[in-house]
């Protein structure tokens, strides 16, 4: 049997190795044990940090694979911009407050012009339609012939009673010679009658004769006023038809423009028939339909532009002159006549439009391009963020390339301008970098 020191169990056979480390300085088992046990918390507090520590950037890594994974997918998921636009503010500002209306272009006096004269041919026309002319210039020439014939047997007829007044007044002269001689015996008879130096029967006699001198002398005077009557009517129709012939060359009345020729070559004209219509003095009037409601904003002498649809080079301006009392029962409008120059291509009868200037106030304005006219409302496009919100508005009056916002919009708000008619509400837009 082995000696019992030398038989150890298990934990003396750990100290005994321990020991054997230890070396001969046979250091006691509670000093050998304690530094073992210290490096042993070391090595697991060094091995739990390293594990810590790993899954840390273990978790760091996976957190920054989702990321860029995520990065992507959010990009693809945010709305791409529709289109490119440009914005500008709503903003007051001085407006121009203008009337629309609409008209003809009319002659301010039309003068139409006849022939006095009737049943005669028309031997030269002398002015056309457009032409300038003057007060008393030759527009018509009538063929006189017949009334220069006329003319010359009345005044024939005028020279023959010319003569036989002439012959009644000799006889006048004769019968009141006779009248005065037969005047004078009778009162030298009656004389010697009441001295009884002749008889009565004398007296009776000489008393015939002076009554017959008397009506002799009555005729002559009947016969001479007879004759002086049938020469004035001769001269009375001499002039007439002297007036005739004047009538035969047709004058113009005034200073004008011939806005129509109705007179043709060779026709024979008719009293009162109308050969031209005469512009007077060149001036034209514009005579606007006006609403009734819109009436009283318009006062005389307001400017008005005027403008045609047919002739864009037409731009004049003309003023206010007179508004009409009456008003149409049917249409409820009045008219407003305007006084508007007489200038290249504008003519009696053209359709025009007008915009009477009523003076300027505040307005709150947006560019015409980005107000989107439909055919019940008008929508804008505000800027809000990065999106376009459509907004109903109510647009007014337009001035320039403004329009005026009555409502639906407020002072400082951005409005789409350009691209405003390719978007939708809520669509994604860029602007300009």
């Amino acid at each position: 049997m082995s000696n019992p020191e030398h038989s150890p169990t298990e934990n003396q056979g750990i100290r005994t190795t321990t020991s054997t480390v230890a070396g001969p300085e046979h250091v006691p088992p509670a000093a050998s044990e304690k530094p073992t046990n210290s490096r042993s918390q070391w090595l697991g507090l060094a091995l739990g940090l390293a594990v810590i520590g790993g899954g840390a950037l273990m978790l760091h890594a996976r957190s920054a694979s989702e990321a860029k994974t995520e990065a992507p997918a959010a990009q693809a998921a945010k709305p791409q911009p529709v289109v490119t636009v440009t914005t500008a503010k709503a903003a007051y500002a001085p407006m121009a407050r203008n009337l629309e209306v609409t008209g003809s272009i009319s002659a301010w006096d039309p003068l139409a012009i006849g022939a006095e004269a009737s049943g005669l041919r028309i031997d030269q026309v002398l002015v056309e339609e457009g032409d300038r002319i003057r007060r008393g210039q030759t527009l018509v020439v009538l063929n006189d012939d017949i009334l220069r014939a006329q003319l010359s047997q009345a005044e024939a007829r005028l020279a023959s009673a010319r003569v036989t007044v002439s012959q009644r007044r000799a006889a006048l002269a004769k019968a009141q010679a006779t009248a005065n001689e037969a005047r004078a015996n009778l009162q030298r008879y009656q004389s010697l009658g009441k001295q009884g130096a002749i008889s009565s029967q004398e007296v009776l006699a000489r008393e015939t004769l002076a009554q017959g001198a008397q009506a002799d002398l009555d005729q002559a005077q009947l016969a001479i006023t007879s004759a002086e009557a049938s020469a004035q009517e001769n001269q009375a129709q001499i002039a007439q038809l002297r007036a005739q012939l004047a009538q035969t060359r047709i004058l113009a009345p005034d200073d004008g423009l011939v806005a129509k020729r109705d007179a043709r070559l060779g026709e024979i004209v008719s009293s009162g028939k109308v050969l031209f219509t005469l512009v007077r003095d060149n001036r034209l009037e514009l005579r606007a339909q006006v609403p009734e409601m819109d009436l009283p904003k318009v006062t005389a002498g307001q400017s008005v532009l005027v403008t045609s649809d047919a002739d864009r080079q037409i731009a004049v301006t003309g003023r206010v002159r007179q508004i009409t009392p009456q008003i149409d029962e049917r249409t409820r409008l009045g008219v407003v006549r305007i006084d508007v120059p007489s200038v290249s291509g504008l003519r009696p009868g053209m359709f025009v439009r007008g915009q009477v200037r009523l003076g300027s106030q505040k307005a709150l304005l947006v560019p015409a391009q980005a107000v989107l006219s439909g055919e019940d409302s008008s929508q804008v496009f505000v800027l809000v963020g990065e999106q376009a919100r459509s907004r109903t508005v109510s647009a007014g009056a337009r001035n320039g390339d403004s329009v005026e916002i009555k409502s639906g919009l407020k002072p400082g708000e951005q409005v789409i301008v350009a691209g405003a008619g390719y978007l939708k509400d809520g669509d994604y837009v860029r602007l300009p970098k």
